[in-house]
């Protein structure tokens, strides 16, 4: 065999070899390995939740198939507003958690909406207010207007609007105790007093404790809630530690607002008796699916108490304390809330967890559109007719 001809099978047999390659590239199934910004985004929101959602075993949800479902979905053509898509789905189809959200550059949110019985709004908003007389000095109090029922000046009325600090410093909360400590001297002598936190969205647990703690009369406190929390990744609750009994500042993490993720405050717990004197005669508390996080730990408080009857509609079911990351991925312009506690509250001497549930008042009563059509708010009738009757 001459050189030439080595020479040219040597080329025709590399050529052929390359060809076959080429073609299997061609018929290959595997797609190229791209890692846009956004899979980064879904890839760290992924992971936070991963490690501290505690909620998922409440929930039934498998947090991998979560990953495998989007993921896959996001490619090097998604945009910020595409994958803003797909975090609303999870957040209102899989999380449904009013304390998880997902938002993007301060403007645009992922976050769950339960569907509010907009016939309770509407009562709420349009018939209660001329069936209540509010003393003038609280009418624009940001937590508490108070007064009587129009129909019967011996029923006192409490209007607790949140329980969210309007200032974030130490004399905020002596601010709140004051207006609370006003409106029961001036209502400490009625027959019974009507608490309304129906659109009550929550806040913080010693505001929602402090005015409980006015109606709460056991000599002893009570411990009302128990929280634990995540100490691994995964779906199952042998991915959370136990019930936490000592101060745990959180997990270090720079991301998350104020250094720490998870903490947890057993001190915040209880629930006792606060200021001067305790209201002992009959209390009806109104409650709906707008009373939310820590009104839900005072409607837990307040069913303790045997001269206090809930009335109304089922709570909203959010009870863990949360935070907020910052993302490191997405030039810093993604947040994230996510809940970190698993809770159960005390409920006939039983700590149970009512995440998504929410708790039925003791007596429930679902409006009818002719009801709010002629005016009446059937929640405040109820409640005046439990306090003469």
């Amino acid at each position: 065999m001459n050189n030439v001809f080595k020479i040219t099978l040597i080329i025709s047999i590399l050529f052929i070899s390359t060809s076959c390659s080429n073609d299997d590239n061609l018929n290959s199934t595997t797609p190229p390995v791209v890692t846009t910004e956004q899979q980064k985004v879904f890839q760290e929101f992924w992971d936070i939740y991963d490690r501290h959602y505690p909620l998922m075993h409440r929930k039934n949800i498998d947090w991998q198939t979560v990953y495998d479902t989007y993921y896959p979905q996001i490619t090097s053509t998604t945009t910020n507003t595409a994958l803003m898509g797909y975090f609303t789905t999870i957040m209102n189809t899989v999380i449904k958690d009013g304390h998880a959200d997902v938002v993007y550059n301060n403007n645009q949110e992922a976050i769950y909406e339960p569907p509010f019985n907009e016939i309770i709004t509407e009562m709420v908003e349009v018939n209660t207010p001329s069936k209540v007389t509010i003393e003038a000095s609280s009418a624009n109090n940001p937590y508490i207007s108070y007064g009587t029922v129009a129909s019967n000046l011996n029923i006192g009325y409490i209007n607790s609007k949140n329980f969210e600090p309007i200032n974030e410093n130490e004399s905020e909360f002596n601010n709140f105790k004051a207006i609370v400590d006003e409106a029961l001297t001036v209502l400490q002598n009625k027959s019974g007093i009507i608490v309304d936190v129906r659109t009550n969205g929550g806040g913080q647990g010693p505001f929602a404790y402090y005015l409980a703690g006015r109606f709460y009369t056991n000599s002893t406190s009570i411990e009302l809630i128990r929280q634990r929390i995540k100490t691994t990744t995964g779906s199952t609750v042998s991915s959370l530690g136990d019930w936490v009994t000592q101060e745990f500042e959180g997990y270090p993490d720079a991301r998350a607002e104020g250094g720490y993720i998870a903490g947890v405050f057993p001190e915040d717990n209880t629930i006792s008796s606060s200021g001067d004197f305790q209201f002992t005669n009959k209390v009806a508390l109104l409650t709906a699916n707008g009373t939310a996080s820590a009104a839900e730990y005072f409607t837990a408080a307040m069913k303790t108490q045997n001269h206090v009857k809930s009335i109304g509609d089922k709570t909203f079911g959010i009870y863990a304390g949360s935070d907020i990351l910052t993302l490191t991925n997405g030039a810093s312009k993604w947040k994230t809330r996510v809940s970190t506690h698993d809770v159960e509250i005390k409920h006939n001497n039983t700590f149970q967890s009512f995440e998504g549930i929410g708790i039925t008042p003791d007596e429930q009563i679902l409006p009818t559109e002719a009801q709010v059509s002629a005016g009446n708010d059937v929640h405040l009738t109820a409640a005046i007719n439990y306090i003469i009757n």
